[in-house]
């Protein structure tokens, strides 16, 4: 599903149809916006972690300019807030505002505070 909004993140707010989903902000080279892709997860790490290939599949689809590091991943929980930050090599899942997240999303320094 390709959702376009002014604000990528925020969809999430809206939980009738943004529980338990991913989100993909998408960004080209240059960090410019280009829209956003969500795909539902059934909550579990592995469900997540699917889902964002899934989603990063369709971005390459739909959007071959797409860069996979800009662009970045993230997951609501069962009430539609975002909860999870994930790696562009699916490798690593982590917790929203903790430092493997900020590190995750681009924060070089998160682990050396």
């Amino acid at each position: 599903m390709i959702v376009r909004t002014k604000t990528p993140l925020r969809i999430a707010e809206q939980c009738h149809s943004r529980c338990n989903v991913v989100v993909r902000d998408l960004r080209d080279s240059n960090g410019n916006r280009m829209g956003t892709v969500i795909e539902p997860h059934d909550g579990t790490e592995a469900g997540i972690i699917s889902a964002a290939q899934r989603v990063t599949n369709l971005m390459y689809t739909e959007y071959p300019e797409a860069s996979n590091i800009e662009s970045r991943l993230a997951a609501t929980d069962a009430t539609g807030r975002l909860k999870w930050s994930i790696s562009p090599n699916f490798q690593h899942l982590a917790e929203i505002g903790t430092d493997e997240a900020r590190y995750i999303w681009g924060d070089l320094t998160a682990f050396r505070r």
